[in-house]
């Protein structure tokens, strides 16, 4: 084996290392692209032709899988934190506002913080909500008047 070959071995090693090293981080950054310059450098440089690059690029490849299923089957077990997952469960039965519970702010009147185009922010009694106005521009300050909830959206006019 060469000098060339050991350099691309040593290249290939840190390429499968570094791609590792993206498993637990979350986001594709520098590791992940760093990984497979390496990797695909030291696949270049270990095969001497083209079928021995072919059984190199593959080996690197299960080699990777086999990590990525280990990190799963580590980072789905309760005993280690994953940086990528959310292990915390969300409290409460009803994390999500029913639009008959919204149809109390029918009529309310307020202002828009936002030129609505047609959607933007208005307030309604010190409340700031997403809003959408019927298909035309209003602008920013005009006062508003909440006209219907439909597919939980707040449908508003301009109050003239």
């Amino acid at each position: 084996m060469g000098a060339v070959q050991i350099l691309g071995v040593l290249a290939l090693i840190i390429g499968i290392l570094l791609i590792g090293v993206e498993f637990y981080m979350p986001g594709f950054g520098f590791p992940g692209i760093a990984g497979i310059i390496f990797t695909a450098a030291g696949i270049f440089l270990t095969g001497r032709n083209v079928q021995e690059r072919v059984i190199v690029g593959v080996i690197a490849i299960v080699v990777i899988a086999v990590m990525l299923v280990i990190s799963i089957i580590v980072f789905s077990s309760k005993k280690i934190k994953s940086p990528i997952k959310l292990d915390e469960d969300l409290q409460g039965k009803n994390l999500f506002i029913d639009e008959k519970d919204m149809e109390y702010l029918i009529g309310k009147r307020g202002v828009a913080i936002t030129d609505l185009k047609p959607s933007g922010k208005g307030e309604f009694d010190g409340v700031k909500f997403d809003i959408l106005s019927e298909n035309y521009y209003i602008k920013k300050d005009s006062p508003l008047v909440i006209t219907e909830v439909k597919n939980n959206r707040i449908m508003v006019e301009e109050d003239k």
